[in-house]
């Protein structure tokens, strides 16, 4: 038999084994539903698992370890399956996902919230919003909580309360050779400082204990759209902007190229045009105020501002992020604005004269009490950030996938220069350097050191691994 074959046999075995102790659903490539199980979010991975284990308890997560391991089976661990690498699902691997592990449970008396590590964005908000409370989370409610958090966890609440991951309070953790351990202050304080951060590295996360805050059920938010030949002006003002923010506020500016929908006259349509965002997650009527920081940038094509429900704010971004579009980003992070970044910001890697396809660039607000927290208190890398870059397209035919990736190449590299390290989540396949820049040589030591201790055959690879 040759090697594929081998490995679909094992997978066989392993799915009649699991038969009689899994809750779950085991799906095989012949199985009607495979393609629909195996689909993730990006659009550009197709790969197909030899093996999807759909758990419903974290004593199916731990059997389907075992009866991988025993047969030489690669492991992917899917939550959310919003990757932009993908790495929920691989080629003849075997895929435990854990969207069927139950329901969020909310205690306002303690302000905690129990979250299964399948869960959505959206269920945690709908939960916590019932009592007007939340944990930080991203800014696209189908995003899984898992990825999220165990990367670090940047949302609009995070410059007033902190990561996703400086709210995890405890978590359940399925260990590669089945053993179930839970990670708390008052427990395993080291696995839990390396889950703030690194945590798909040492095991699988089945559950998370968090922290909650008063938040909402209003907030405020405003967006002015502007001519590109205004743009530095902009964001020089968003340099000082960002400055003098209080907590409560977070800033985004970006470039791109206005739509038929976008709400600027029409002779811009189809033209670069920059935005600049806030979102005020304190007292409404102190966010409105802000609305008058964007006439002061700059005069704007078209403006908009008000408040809203901070549950239309978490679902906001949704359709612009929808499943099923192929999709490429890349990112860094920026301790500082010089004008060389701006220019280099606006003109989205390209050179005079030459054109690109639509690909959009960001700069958001980082600080406040994410930069509070000590760069080594937890696993996650450059706290002290002042903003993070990031520029992404979307696409639907297979054609573009080569000049999209290069122009939004061509425009991480324009803006390098100015540039000191990555946020982990925003990671596509992208090598062990930009793992090492993720986290830093102090932290990626201690890192080494709890894989070794955790993981030391590096079971969990297919992630932004870090090599025992």
């Amino acid at each position: 038999m040759d090697a594929l074959a081998d490995i679909e046999q094992a997978a066989l075995d392993a799915a009649e084994e699991l038969r009689s102790v899994f809750s779950g659903d085991l799906v095989l490539p012949a199985d009607p539903g495979y393609d629909r199980a195996r689909r993730v979010w990006n659009g550009c991975i197709d790969r197909r698992p030899a093996l999807i284990a759909r758990c419903r308890c974290t004593a199916d997560v731990a059997a389907v370890l075992r009866a991988a391991r025993a047969r030489g089976l690669e492991i992917a661990v899917r939550g959310g399956g919003h990757s932009i690498a993908g790495l929920s699902v691989a080629d003849q691997a075997v895929t435990i996902d854990l969207s069927g592990l139950g329901t969020v449970r909310v205690d306002p008396g303690t302000r905690r919230a129990f979250v299964p590590a399948g869960s959505l964005l959206a269920s945690v908000d709908r939960e916590t919003q019932r009592h007007n409370l939340a944990v930080t989370s991203g800014f696209v409610s189908h995003t899984g909580v898992a990825g999220l958090t165990l990367g670090g966890g940047f949302g609009w609440t995070a410059r007033k309360h902190g990561l996703a991951c400086d709210n995890l309070r405890a978590a359940e953790v399925v260990l590669a050779d089945g053993t179930v351990v839970v990670a708390s202050e008052a427990g395993d304080r080291d696995l839990l400082w390396g889950l703030r951060g690194a945590g798909s590295n040492f095991g699988v996360t089945t559950a998370f204990e968090f922290e909650l805050h008063p938040v909402g059920p209003m907030v405020a938010t405003g967006t002015a759209f502007y001519a590109l030949e205004d743009g530095a002006r902009v964001l020089r003002a968003l340099r000082q902007f960002a400055e003098d923010a209080s907590d409560e506020t977070t800033w985004v500016a970006s470039v791109w190229d206005a739509e038929r929908d976008t709400p600027v006259p029409a002779e811009h349509h189809g033209k670069p045009v920059v935005t600049l965002t806030f979102v005020h997650v304190g007292a409404v009527e102190d966010g409105l105020r802000l609305d008058r920081q964007l006439r002061a940038a700059a005069s704007p094509l078209a403006e908009t501002a008000g408040p809203v429900s901070y549950l239309d704010l978490q679902c906001g971004n949704d359709a612009g992020w929808r499943h099923g579009l192929r999709r490429y980003w890349k990112s860094h992070y920026l301790w500082d604005l010089p004008d060389a970044a701006i220019e280099a910001f606006l003109a989205r890697g390209t050179t005079a004269g030459q054109g690109h396809p639509p690909i959009t660039g960001s700069l958001q607000t980082r600080g406040g009490a994410v930069a509070r927290v000590g760069e080594q208190d937890t696993a996650v890398g450059h706290r002290g950030a002042k903003f993070e870059f990031l520029t992404a397209s979307n696409w639907t035919d297979p054609a573009e996938d080569d000049a999209r990736r290069a122009h939004l190449r061509s425009f991480a590299e324009a803006m390098a220069p100015y540039s000191r390290g990555v946020y982990v989540n925003n990671l596509g396949i992208e090598g062990e350097d930009r793992v090492r820049a993720a986290y830093g040589e102090e932290k990626l030591a201690r890192l080494v050191s709890l894989k070794r201790r955790y993981d030391p055959d590096n079971v969990f690879h297919l992630n932004q691994n870090i090599r025992p």
